[in-house]
């Protein structure tokens, strides 16, 4: 008897994908999960996350009351209850262009900025945007595990080239320029580096954009963490 008829039991036609099962391994997450489950349950000594990604976790960055009254005010305005674009709304994107330009001898626009979900989501979108047959990707080594994970779901080529601890964790681009070829779509480059921590020089950033050029591939920079700092 099951679900108030009687069935034979049958062999369902959906199961997991096994490849994006595999690549999950691949995750910062996944190597924690391991490590934890080697905690024994009994001892009570306090465990350091050293893993930890999450900076709310921390009081030092708790979301301004700024923010917070930005958003409760968005909510009670009634103006927002709809579905939004899938590129972000048009005054978070017009914000978001016109903080970056100050950095910038040029101005963004709107349409120059395409929100996400956070970064994870912004590596899927990114990758899935490049993939096609026979596309490879340059990822660093050491780097961070996602863009190897999403990177094999897409079924691209994944190179790798290394950062060079003597030069302060630059990019070894020699390599690069060896390892890349007609189907090379895109490099990763991440600054503030994760796992190493490093900052990039501007004149390290502009060799960097002059091979891309060569190329004639993109530069995916991934800087989520530049606006983070611990002070004493």
């Amino acid at each position: 008897m099951e679900n108030g008829t009687t069935t034979s039991r049958r062999t369902w036609n959906f199961k997991e994908n096994e490849k994006l099962v595999s690549v999950s391994d691949l995750t910062v997450r996944s190597v924690l999960n391991k490590l934890r489950c080697c905690i024994d349950p009994a001892d009570t000594r306090p465990v350091i996350p050293l893993g930890h990604g999450d900076p709310s976790a921390f009081p030092c960055f708790r979301t301004t009351p700024i923010a917070e009254d930005a958003v409760s005010d968005a909510v009670r305005s009634a103006k927002f209850n709809c579905y939004s674009s899938t590129v972000g709304i048009l005054p978070a994107r017009r914000a978001v262009a016109e903080y970056l330009s100050q950095d910038l001898p040029y101005k963004l626009s709107p349409d120059d900025i395409y929100l996400t979900i956070g970064c994870g989501q912004a590596i899927e979108i990114l990758l899935n945007a490049l993939a096609h047959p026979n596309a490879n990707i340059l990822l660093p080594t050491p780097g961070f595990p996602y863009y190897e994970a999403w990177g094999g779901f897409t079924q691209m080529e994944m190179r790798h080239f290394n950062l060079l601890p003597e030069k302060e964790w630059e990019v070894d681009l020699n390599a690069v320029e060896s390892l890349a070829d007609e189907n090379t779509v895109a490099m990763v480059i991440i600054n503030p580096g994760n796992p190493c921590g490093n900052v990039y020089s501007e004149q390290h950033l502009k060799k960097v954009a002059e091979m891309a050029r060569k190329l004639g591939i993109l530069v995916i920079s991934d800087e989520v963490y530049a606006h983070l700092a611990f002070w004493k």
